[in-house]
């Protein structure tokens, strides 16, 4: 299942839904819901069903997983609601909608578990590879509240020369848990999306060279971009993911998620040691291997169109924008 948020303008201007993609179309799942339960004799189906399949990601990740046994069944109904004229609006054609991030999460830990990126970065401070690398994954915690929506133009920082992109795949977390191990960890993604990791670069290594961590460098608005949509882990195998950059329609690379040096299981068990994780985490796995300029020595410029697919997933598109 393909689950978004989408958005559709109103009187009262532009309102969120959740919803699943099919065959170019978006099925309003709460709203198909309520016709099916009405159908059912339930009296209070709108009530219940917004209760159920509520508009927000995140809370219908809290009632993980019966909140997707009702999607599914949702989404089986509606489809059949799509040509009927005596039915209340619950298919939108997917340009009629307004893309949306698929959630806002409760946080973000982006890993970096792609060696080739790594060792690029190493070798530009003049620095051979660590050797506990290869013993654990690491992360670093990224700004929730900088978050771009697909398909939105991106301001470019004011104090940076050198904006970059960071090509990786993020799990959904949907379910709340403690100490997991890598071989119990699959029940707690929900889904995989595309995550876009902005980061001014040259701000990043003058970072460096204070020896802190990532700050302004990756804090801006819109310095994160997730989407276009979570693909349920029923429908999709996010250990081999063909992912394909493109910038300004130009292929600039190709990658794979058989990159990874660790497992989705050992990211998940490095998470919640000692720490309870909970629906609307979301863990991104890092930078694929020539997923950024950095590594590509090919440099962005105001104007240009950034494209990520996924096969599986889909495309997350943003353009660029330099304010004068």
């Amino acid at each position: 299942m393909k689950l978004v948020t989408f958005g559709i303008q109103t009187p009262l201007g532009l309102q969120e839904r959740l919803g699943a993609l099919h065959e170019g179309d978006v099925v309003d799942l709460s709203a198909a819901y309520a016709r099916l339960l009405a159908s059912r004799g339930v009296h209070a189906a709108r009530r219940l069903a917004e209760a159920i399949l509520p508009s927000d990601m995140v809370a219908f990740l809290e009632q993980w997983p019966l909140s997707l046994e009702a999607a599914k069944e949702a989404l089986h109904f509606g489809i059949g609601l799509r040509d009927d004229p005596n039915s209340p609006r619950v298919v939108y054609r997917a340009q009629e909608t307004v893309p949306r991030i698929p959630l806002r999460p409760r946080r973000i830990k982006d890993y970096l578990v792609y060696e080739q990126h790594k060792r690029k970065a190493m070798a530009k401070k003049g620095l051979e590879m660590p050797e506990l690398w290869y013993r654990m994954p690491t992360y670093t915690n990224r700004n929730v509240m900088g978050i771009a929506h697909p398909g939105d133009d991106i301001r470019w920082p004011a104090y940076s020369q050198k904006l970059d992109f960071e090509f990786e795949i993020a799990a959904v977390i949907g379910k709340m848990g403690k100490n997991i191990t890598a071989e119990d960890a699959a029940p707690y993604i929900a889904g995989f999306t595309i995550y876009n990791d902005w980061s001014a670069r040259d701000t990043q290594a003058d970072e460096g060279l204070i020896g802190a961590g990532a700050g302004k460098s990756k804090d801006f608005d819109q310095g994160n971009v997730l989407g276009p949509c979570i693909v349920t882990t029923d429908e999709i195998d996010a250990s081999n993911l063909d992912m394909i950059l493109r910038v300004n329609g130009q292929e600039w690379s190709r990658g794979n998620t058989s990159g990874m040096k660790f497992t989705w299981g050992q990211i998940i068990e490095n998470a919640s040691r000692d720490e309870t994780i909970y629906p609307g985490d979301v863990f991104a796995s890092g930078t694929m291997d020539e997923g950024c300029s950095l590594e590509l020595g090919k440099w962005l410029a105001p104007g240009d169109r950034v494209e990520m697919e996924a096969i599986g997933i889909g495309v997350l598109t943003n353009r660029i924008i330099k304010p004068a």
